[in-house]
């Protein structure tokens, strides 16, 4: 796993972790595309790296995705979930479309919601343990 320990940022200390979960709009199934799977993944793992926080974890259903992000002290839930969901809807959109346009109506990817909790160090590692041992829906 991922490091998940306190940091020191400035003259701050402390940690940040959150559980975040989207859903398709409709809560359709594209998912089960492998090839948009992996360009999602891909683009939450560039997203992060640019936002310059980890990503621990990351997991799909047919319908939905898990993202664990960690050490996130410089941006609010609303902000990572914006950049994240907006980012990947586009590259899906522009690149993948005609993969997911049967399952989705109008030129929206994701839904508006999203869930989100914030993951302590204690939960950090049940976490670790469901992502190791979760079957992915593939």
């Amino acid at each position: 796993m991922a490091d998940t320990r306190l940091v020191s940022v400035g003259s701050s200390y402390g940690e940040s972790n959150y559980h975040l979960q989207f859903t398709p709009k409709f809560r359709q199934d594209p998912f089960v595309d492998a090839e948009v799977k992996d360009m999602c993944r891909r683009s939450f793992e560039e997203t992060c790296a640019a936002l310059g926080i980890t990503m621990v974890a990351c997991e799909f259903g047919p319908d939905h995705v898990h993202v664990f992000v960690a050490n996130c002290k410089n941006y609010t839930v609303p902000v990572m979930v914006q950049r994240l969901k907006g980012a990947s809807s586009r590259r899906i959109r522009l690149e993948l479309w005609d993969r997911v346009k049967d399952k989705l109506w109008g030129d929206s990817f994701w839904s508006g919601g999203y869930f989100y909790r914030s993951i302590g160090s204690t939960t950090s590692d049940a976490v670790e343990f469901y992502s190791a041992r979760r079957k992915p829906h593939d």
